[in-house]
This record gives C-alpha cells, structure tokens and sequence, in this order.
C-alpha cells in the first residue's frame, strides 16, 4: 500500500524558509561579528604586547648593559607573574641566551591555548640599545589569559542569541505571516518604484506595524536626506565649478574660462564676426608699490566695473591675471566699431580713482585683431598680443592688427 502524500502547507513551507534564512543570516552575521571580534582581539593583543615589550625592554636594558644576571632574572620573573606572557628570551648581540623565563601552569588543551596560537604565535623582538650600541635582543611571548573571558562570553551571547532567536521565529512565524507579508510587500513596491525611478521626493507608504512604520519613517528620512544631499551637491558643485571658471577678486571669467570661449569662438559658425581685445593696465605695478595692494585691488575691481558697463551685454570680459584682461567682441566685423568701444574703455580711465582720499591716475593699452583675420585661436590671440604691444612701443590708446586708420 501506497503511503498517502501530504502536500505541505504554505504555512509549513513559509516556516521552513523563514528558518532556512534566519540560519543562514545569523551564520553570516556571527561569522563577521567573530572576524570583526577576532581582529580587534588580535589588534589589542599585539598593541598591548607592543607596550610591554618596550616597557620591558626599558626595565631591563639597564641590567643587560651591566651583565647583571640577578637582576635580569628577578626583572623577568616579575613581569611573567604580573603581564599576560607566556615567556621572554634575552640575547646578547651575538645570539647567545642571557636569560629566559616562561609560565609552567598553562594548559596544553585550553581556550588559552588556542587563542596563544591564534594571537601570539609570533614574539615581538625588540633591540636593546644605549648609547647607540645593540647589547642584545628581547623577545617576548604573549599569552592570551586577559582575552578568554571575552572571547567565551562571545561564544556564550552568540550561543544564546541564537536559541532565542531560533524559538522567536518559530513563535511569530504562524501568527504574523499574513499580516507582515502585505505590510512588506507594500513597502518593498513602493521602494522598488523610488529605486527604479530615481525619485527621491517619493516616500514609503506608511505601515500599521510599528516597526515597518519606524522603519518607513526612516527610510523616507534617508530619501529626505538624499534629497537634500543631491541638492547641496548640485549646488557645491555649481558653486565650485563658478569659482573655477571666475577670477575671485573681480569676479570676471579667468585666464582657463576665456581660453574655452575661444576656442568655441572658432568651432561656431559665425566666428569671421569678432573681435578680441586684449587690456593691460599701464604702470600698474607702481600703484601697488606707492599705494598699497589694497588700493590696486580697489583700482582693478573699479576699472572692472567701469569697463563692463560700456561693453555690450554679448561680450565675454575676462581677466587673464595680473593688470592684464581680455574680451571677446562678438558680431562685429567694422574697424569703426572697435575704436568706439577702445574709445568708451579709455574714457574709464579719463579721470583719476580715488582710494581713501588719495588720487591715483592710471591708463591703459588695448590691442585689438579681427578673428577674420587669424586661422586659429593661437593666432589671433597672436594678433592681438602684438597690437598691444604696438600700442605701447608707439605709445597710442589703442592698436588694431593689422594697422587700420581710426575714425
């Protein structure tokens, strides 16, 4: 006769599987917490032997150097009673033991046993030295007397932690399956929809257990904190990529944002309709010498001002460093123009700054040159660096390259 199938229940099944996890999860979970234990058994192990050796070493070098056996020995005898070691060797320079001293009361078999192995398998050697010169070598053996209560209360709390967690499970699994797995499910769809959707200003519905409520309340506090995170980010790095691009005392595009312009002057289209005009301040060198780095700064952040009002709104007007500026003119193509903007900067320059009630002249070269006129960025920024200096060798305002009448 055949034996009668019984097809398992879901409840049955939900338990297996719900133990099959737990087991799992707390063999994963204990196996890190004993690595996790184990290394910082292991770390203190060997800082605290570190301490004792050099501690030993000072004791006892004083003796080593005199050849003192007597007090060698008592020296070593009383840091075996007193410290957590298993034995100690001293050398002398030439490899020849000096003295040793080690505990007779240890177990073969022990937990003690097993953690020396496991922490203490290797001395630590210290040189002993005075005045410069090696008289021998101290090696200490550690024990692990001071570390087998904490390592038999791990293996105590884990051993308890598991029996009531396993008796929990088998307690809650009946009367909350049900309930619990909708409340999970509705929380993980709606997670999965933030996580797919990368909407952070989504939240997780709320839950009528307690602890899936705290847990949603904490998850819609991280999303607000990624939230918030994501924009403060956005934000930084605007802030930052600005102060990348911008001179921070004039607040003007800087040397590197003026080359970029430049070059995409020359991938646009339209780049035969520009200018570019390089500025420099005449003698400004001697406005910081007379009157103070204050003053220039004052002298720069004015000219600045003044120069950015009587441009265009399409100009871009960077300071490339120093006294020395640039901009770029773009959709002009008529010498007539150029003068009249050269003329509208040197009329910033007409009258004299005024710095804490002292007078300060100063006036300016502009070089200019037609993008028409150049077949790379490097060359017009060529052009336009040798119209300035041709209007300072002729000493005129400003210089267009090539030489074109002013009108």
């Amino acid at each position: 006769m055949k034996p009668l199938y019984r097809p398992i229940t879901l409840h049955q099944l939900f338990t297996r599987s719900q133990l099959t996890i737990f087991v799992l999860t707390f063999t994963i979970c204990s196996a890190i917490f004993l690595v996790i234990s184990t290394y910082t058994m292991n770390a203190y192990a060997r800082s605290s032997l570190h301490i004792l050796t050099a501690a030993l070493n000072e004791r006892v070098q004083p003796a080593v150097v005199f050849n003192d056996q007597l007090t060698i020995n008592q020296i070593l005898n009383e840091y075996i009673k007193k410290h957590p070691i298993r034995a100690i060797e001293i050398s002398t320079s030439n490899n020849t033991l000096l003295a040793h001293a080690e505990q007779k009361d240890i177990k073969r078999v022990s937990s003690q046993t097993f953690l020396d192995h496991l922490f203490y398998s290797q001395p630590i050697n210290a040189e002993i030295h005075h005045n410069g010169q090696n008289f021998g070598k101290l090696t200490v053996y550690g024990n692990s007397s001071e570390l087998v209560i904490f390592f038999h209360k791990i293996i105590l709390a884990l051993l308890i932690g598991f029996l009531l967690l396993l008796a929990t499970a088998y307690w809650s699994v009946h009367s909350v399956y049900q309930y619990l797995m909708q409340s999970i499910r509705t929380i993980v769809e709606s997670a999965q929809t933030i996580s797919v959707k990368k909407n952070y200003n989504m939240r997780v519905s709320n839950s009528d257990i307690q602890e899936l409520q705290a847990l949603s309340t904490a998850f819609n506090g991280l999303l607000s904190e990624i939230e918030q995170s994501n924009y403060n980010l956005m934000t930084e790095n605007s802030k930052l990529q600005h102060q990348s691009k911008h001179d921070p005392l004039t607040h003007l595009p800087n040397r590197s944002f003026f080359y970029q312009e430049l070059f995409k002057l020359f991938d646009a289209t339209d780049t035969l309709h520009a200018a570019v005009l390089l500025l420099d301040l005449n003698h400004f060198k001697h406005v910081n010498e007379k009157f103070g780095h204050l003053a220039g700064d004052a002298v720069l952040r004015a000219s600045t001002y003044c120069i950015k009002k009587v441009l265009p709104e399409n100009a871009f007007f960077s300071r490339l460093g120093g006294d020395e500026f640039a901009i770029i003119i773009p959709n002009i193509n008529v010498t007539a123009e150029i003068n009249h903007y050269c003329q509208c900067i040197q009329d910033c320059f007409s009258s004299t700054f005024i710095f804490e009630q002292q007078r300060i002249a100063l006036s300016i070269s502009i070089g200019a040159a037609f993008a028409h006129k150049a077949k790379t960025p490097e060359e017009l920024i060529s052009n336009a660096d040798h119209a300035l200096f041709k209007s300072k060798q002729l000493n005129e305002k400003w210089y267009i390259y090539p030489k074109l009448n002013k009108k």
